[in-house]
């Protein structure tokens, strides 16, 4: 039995907030689910030590339809900021796994929960987090709760791969042209015809910006759909819409698979010679260096980003100490004499963000459909974790028009509806840096160089797990690093959180220092040690 982190002398009462989740909404309408059901347990825990002063909130926190890998749940969040604001103390749950399946997670939130001054208890599994053989205890069926999931969304990926291998549709965008029938790709006739003549007349304009002006004056619209009882696109095309369709292979009846091509099962409504002849069109319309893969990797948002009064922003980079640093600027041609000033953006940063609000949108506006929820899941941790050229093939197939302004980051995507983030815009030197949520002015900047560290030490980690195989020296050779300059950034990659807090928030002692993270021959594993070590 967990206790409350303060025990009050002569309490009368000790606050319990009851948290339940279910993965998916399916059975949520009926009138006793699986979430009335965790409560109930709950309740009758809290009720068992009412002779010790435990007594349930009234506030509900529940998390019906999320999924266990991912922070982003509104009860969750709720349930973490009245903890951090001392309205909790103690988080009742009914099994470890419905809090999380992710131990970085657990992390995050066991570190609110000691800020807090509370704590948690499992009814259906008994350990005590104050001492260190329950947090093994917690670490072990956590490790068994994460490998559960992985496992399961490893059979799904194969799944999707067989079956997409026989060429069915496994659900997601249905494409302007056809409809879902029975889970089936069927021709609508009087959209196919609206396909073939874009088809047809780019073979004769040879131009994107042309084609997308001459649709826009032909009344040409994306394709209508109705989700949740309202209704999206049925839009004007804009540029990425357009030049997603002219790229489809799903109209020549092919399916397409991380990088391979099948037959599909569905119709054709565009002729392979016609196919072919746009994209020789289109791969004739740059410069053979522009067509490889370093154009994807180090322009994300190339040709999609506008500033906020409306003028082109374009990539660009330079070197510093025989470092490549990339920016996105507004375009020198779009600058007025007497209008604002132009803006520069650090691109991995800006990238990042529009990456992570992109997977937060995927995982919120899920299908209810198994395999699309499946490739939703897949496309959403991708863009968070997966290399540059797959995140942006994934962020251009769903991104029509992306504007960074003071105070938001909008992203239109091609069905027309808007992803919005609240930012706050920091200058140091000549860079615009970019703030997600709420921002005081009375703080000092992030250090750049620490957060670069932290960067580069992330990406280091996620690579070693992405391939375990690998030697040490191999993984090094692939970052780019010497062997022991990756093995110091894999151990600043598990810095203790609030470390890492600190320094994002520009709050970091004046010894701390990027220089002497890099120059530490021994980190200890323990946060504890590590605080007392750098922080003191």
């Amino acid at each position: 039995m967990v206790w409350p982190t303060i025990l009050r002398v002569g309490l009368l009462t000790v606050r319990c907030a009851v948290y339940t989740r279910k993965s998916s909404d399916e059975g949520l309408e009926q009138e006793f689910n699986s979430l009335d059901a965790q409560r109930e347990a709950c309740l009758a825990y809290i009720a068992s030590q009412r002779h010790e002063g435990w007594a349930a909130l009234k506030q509900q926190y529940d998390d019906g339809g999320f999924s266990g890998g991912s922070m982003e749940r509104p009860g969750l969040q709720q349930l973490l900021l009245d903890v951090y604001a001392g309205k909790v103390d103690v988080v009742v749950i009914y099994k470890i796994d419905r809090l999380t399946r992710s131990l970085s997670d657990f992390a995050r939130i066991m570190e609110v929960l000691e800020k807090g001054n509370a704590s948690f208890v499992s009814v259906t599994q008994s350990f005590n987090t104050k001492n260190s053989m329950g947090r093994l205890i917690l670490h072990v069926l956590l490790s068994f709760a994460q490998f559960e999931r992985e496992v399961g969304a490893e059979r799904v990926r194969d799944k999707i791969a067989a079956s997409k291998a026989k060429g069915m549709w496994m659900g997601g965008l249905v494409p302007l042209g056809y409809d879902a029938v029975d889970r089936k790709l069927v021709v609508n006739e009087g959209e196919a015809v609206a396909v073939r003549t874009l088809f047809q007349r780019f073979v004769e304009l040879r131009s994107v910006p042309a084609l997308l002006a001459w649709s826009q004056h032909s009344g040409m619209q994306t394709k209508q759909r109705v989700r949740a009882g309202q209704t999206i696109g049925g839009e004007p095309f804009q540029y990425g819409a357009l030049r997603h369709l002219l790229g489809n292979r799903t109209y020549v009846g092919e399916v397409c698979h991380r990088g391979r091509t099948y037959l599909g099962q569905h119709e054709a409504i565009v002729g392979k010679s016609l196919f072919d002849e746009v994209q020789e069109i289109l791969a004739g319309r740059c410069p053979a260096s522009a067509r490889g893969p370093k154009l994807v990797l180090d322009s994300m948002l190339k040709g999609l980003l506008t500033d906020i009064h409306g003028r082109t922003m374009g990539p660009s980079h330079t070197r510093r100490s025989g470092q490549r640093y990339r920016y996105y600027t507004t375009h020198p041609k779009t600058i007025e004499a007497n209008g604002p000033a132009p803006l520069r953006f650090a691109a991995d940063q800006l990238e990042r963000h529009c990456c992570s609000a992109l997977a937060e949108h995927l995982r919120s506006s899920m299908s209810a459909s198994i395999e699309a929820v499946a490739e939703v899941t897949r496309q959403a941790s991708a863009l968070e974790a997966a290399d540059a050229a797959e995140r942006s093939r994934i962020l251009r197939s769903h991104v029509s028009r992306v504007t960074v302004g003071d105070g938001v980051l909008t992203l239109v995507l091609i069905d027309g509806r808007e992803i919005k983030r609240a930012i706050a815009k920091l200058r140091h030197g000549n860079d615009a840096r970019l703030l997600v949520g709420a921002h005081s002015d009375t703080r000092p900047p992030p250090n750049p160089q620490l957060l670069k560290l932290l960067s580069d030490a992330h990406r280091a980690r996620a690579l070693a797990l992405r391939k375990p195989t690998r030697t040490l020296e191999q993984l090094a050779t692939e970052f780019g690093r010497s062997a022991e300059r990756f093995k110091r950034l894999i151990r600043i990659s598990y810095l203790a959180p609030g470390i890492v807090e600190s320094i994002m928030s520009g709050e970091e002692p004046a010894g701390l220092t990027s220089s002497r993270l890099q120059s530490l021959h021994g980190l200890p594993h323990g946060w504890k040690e590590q605080q007392a070590m750098l922080v003191g």
